[in-house]
């Protein structure tokens, strides 16, 4: 056909294909030039690692999608339940910290919390609170740590085999799956998530060999054989011992007031010094710095006045409470009631066994309900000054004088709920005195998420109090409580006796320091919740007693002269234990303590309190390690009453060292009885009566060897793994960055000329 012709008889097709060609070049273009944008956008480059490592948007996306079907194959489950090889009932910690960093990006669990920081008491590991909480401070995604994690494996030529892999996910699936077979959850991923399975092989092999490398990077310390000697004597050998304790302080009263002289020279040496710091230099562990102090304003009930208030439950609200909550009444009886030796069997207890104590249980709820709004409405009383202001921008200054009175609404509610509210101001408290005293040692507050509340919940006092910026001495973690500003209210606060409900406000705070002066005074009063009938309000502003604390004043001056009385009676102690052995030989142990307590402890006896001479017995008792010193150091870091409590294991362990030297190395006893051990850092002579030592023999040691090397380097490897999983530790060993982003240039900005400098 000719050519002409056939363009006349199809011209409309011709122009149809022109037009669609015209098109495509204008729309078509563009488009593939989009689809080719996106393309570059998913491989472009967000982050280095190692040796300038790319990270592209692709392996990210590649990242969650791996972090996504773990979940599905319930890894972060597996993970929390993976024991350590010692014992099957304790949680491996590296796999559980593992599983935290990848999976609890937005659930993270008060329960898992509490569940490391009972592993670390249980198994004495290493680690503060700090370095648990850090692992939830994360400035990247689960994303970035899962690619860094598997190439950091990766990289130190750490890998698993998919059949490996394979193996140990089909052991762990019935348990994670509710029985369910390796074939059956694989048929479901592969068919309905459309993931191949060699692809999940791949990704669960790879998690295994970030906790395997792990395992390894946390091993890495040798165990000296000597070390090992050392720790197992300490931990097998037993001390037993008897002893009558002849301390200074009982002889200190009749010794003379030291002068002026004396004491100034006394405070000069040792106020650097916090009470109780033993060392070489300070054997009897004075000090005379002051700690961090706190000022507390406090508005308390006492829930025996509240019951006054209160309808105690019918017996038809205790019958429906036990209907429905019967099962938290059980016991176990014989399975034959006429046999006491058969077999327990669990039964319910009756309504009539337990009436009594639902109906207790029921009143204790309404008298903390109604305590608890009673506490409430004095937050807002005090608060209402605030409601129109953003507190957290106010200075301190601002935030005291805009805050409410404790004193005129602890007035204003005993009037409306025609029950006592007490209301008061303690004096400059250290957070070991809070924790000693009667009441504010007691309270506590409930951690954030936790139900039923638990031991290792509650957040003492002392550790919210002295977190205010003002002080810092602790840190509160992610599920204890808001940290509190000074003036602003903590509470309420329950008492762990159930007696007493409070909220209280720090007024004043005191950073450690020396003393001003040898004459420095400060109040140290505390609650007083008891009404003193002798009272009068002359001198009191408030009018009460109620209002005011226990008065103590602390002097520096009489704290010196206290020490220096209890030294000058080390002499006097000395001899009256000579004295004790003389009278031991003539009328036996137990008439010379008699006698003693006759002329040495009347005014103890007087006062109700035991006997100022006791023969004591203890048996048992182990050497306490430089380890575990360190470990329980380590534990109460961020516990504002932490050196307290490691003075006190630092002088039971030189205790222990001392009692154990005694003993020559070729025997198992003490023969030279009595014995009289000077121990300085209680400032006490011990009388010895027996002391015996169960030493470890050189078989047991080589039976029990191996597995002290291996509880060794599992403790090593658990302490270190808060370290190798700290978010911030691997994007730095990683040597992670993210690339910057260049700045637009400014077109307004002038252009630097060439040569200019």
């Amino acid at each position: 056909m000719n050519l002409v012709k056939w363009l006349r008889k199809n011209n409309k097709k011709v122009m149809a294909v022109v037009v669609i060609v015209i098109m495509f070049g204008f729309v078509g273009g563009s488009y593939i030039q989009q689809l080719g944008q996106r393309r570059m956008g998913v491989y472009k480059t967000v982050a280095y690692f190692a040796d300038n490592r790319k990270i592209t948007n692709y392996d990210l996306n590649l990242a969650r999608r791996e972090l996504e079907t773990l979940k599905m194959l319930r890894a972060d489950v597996l993970l929390k339940n993976i024991p350590t090889p010692l014992s099957r009932r304790i949680q491996d910690l590296r796999a559980l910290l593992l599983g935290e960093l990848l999976f609890s990006e937005r659930r993270t669990s008060p329960i898992v919390i509490n569940l490391i920081k009972r592993l670390r008491i249980l198994s004495k590991y290493s680690i503060s609170d700090e370095q648990i909480n850090d692992i939830y401070n994360r400035s990247m995604g689960s994303a970035i740590y899962w690619l860094l994690l598997k190439n950091e494996a990766q990289l130190a030529g750490v890998r698993i085999p998919n059949k490996q892999a394979g193996r140990q996910l089909g052991a762990a699936i019935p348990q994670l799956f509710e029985g369910a077979t390796y074939s059956q959850l694989m048929g479901v991923l592969i068919n309905r998530q459309r993931i191949a399975e060699k692809e999940i092989l791949a990704t669960f092999s790879e998690l295994m060999a970030v906790l395997q490398y792990s395992g390894m990077i946390c091993s890495s310390e040798d165990i000296t054989s000597s070390q090992i000697m050392h720790d197992a004597s300490r931990e097998e050998e037993r001390i037993d011992v008897e002893f009558i304790k002849f301390d200074s302080s009982v002889f200190a009263e009749t010794q003379d007031q030291p002068s002026e002289a004396k004491i100034s020279e006394h405070f000069e040496k040792y106020k650097e010094f916090f009470a109780g710091a033993v060392s070489e230099k300070n054997p009897y562990g004075f000090g005379y710095k002051l700690p961090d102090r706190a000022q507390l304003e406090y508005i308390a009930v006492k829930l025996d006045d509240i019951s006054a208030t209160v309808t105690p439950p019918t017996q038809e609200e205790t019958e429906e409470y036990y209907e429905k909550y019967r099962e938290e009444f059980p016991e176990m009886v014989p399975s034959d009631p006429n046999d006491m030796n058969s077999p327990l069997i669990e039964r319910t207890k009756s309504y009539a066994e337990v009436a009594s104590i639902i109906s207790n249980l029921l009143l204790q709820k309404r008298m903390n309900s109604k305590a608890n709004m009673i506490l409430q409405e004095a937050k807002t009383l005090t608060e209402a000054g605030l409601e129109d202001t953003e507190s957290q921008n106010l200075t301190t200054e601002q935030l005291g004088q805009m805050v409410g009175d404790y004193n005129a609404a602890a007035d204003q509610l005993s009037e409306k709920h025609e029950t006592k509210v007490y209301a008061g101001q303690t004096g400059l408290l250290s957070a070991a005195d809070i924790q000693t005293d009667e009441y504010l040692g007691r309270l506590y507050i409930e951690g954030y998420g936790h139900n039923p509340p638990q031991f290792l919940n509650m957040v003492g006092l002392p550790k919210i109090v002295f977190s205010i910026d003002e002080l810092g001495t602790s840190k509160l973690g992610l599920f204890d409580v808001s940290k509190p500003r000074m003036y602003e209210n903590i509470g309420p606060l329950k008492d762990a006796l159930g007696q007493i409900m409070v909220i209280v406000r720090a007024v004043d705070a005191k950073k450690a320091s020396v003393p001003e002066s040898i004459n420095q005074t400060y109040s140290k009063s505390t609650l007083e919740l008891e009404q003193d009938p002798n009272q009068t309000s002359e001198g009191d502003p408030n009018g009460d007693k109620e209002r005011l604390g226990t008065q103590d004043v602390y002097s520096v001056k009489e704290k010196v002269a206290e020490d220096l009385k209890k030294l000058a009676a080390m002499d006097t102690a000395k001899g009256k234990t000579k004295e004790f052995i003389k009278q031991v030989v003539k009328d036996g142990w137990e008439g010379a303590i008699d006698k003693f307590n006759e002329l040495y402890g009347q005014d103890k006896q007087d006062e109700g309190e035991p006997n100022a001479f006791t023969l004591q017995k203890l048996t048992g008792l182990t050497r306490i390690s430089r380890q575990n010193i360190s470990t329980w150091a380590i534990q109460n870091e961020g516990n504002p009453a932490g050196r307290l409590l490691v003075n006190r294991v630092k002088k039971e362990a030189e205790l222990m060292d001392r009692l154990y030297s005694l003993v020559p190395q070729d025997s198992n006893s003490l023969d030279a009885m009595p014995f009289v051990l000077e121990f300085k850092p209680d400032m006490s002579y011990y009388c010895l009566k027996n002391l015996s030592v169960k030493r470890l023999n050189r078989d047991e040691y080589e039976k029990i060897k191996p597995l002290q090397v291996y509880k060794e380097e599992l403790t090593q490897s658990q302490n270190l793994a808060v370290v190798h999983f700290n978010p911030e530790n691997i994007l730095k060993r990683m040597n992670f960055r993210l690339v910057m982003e260049k700045e637009p240039a400014d077109a307004n900005a002038p252009t630097e000329a060439k040569g200019t400098s």
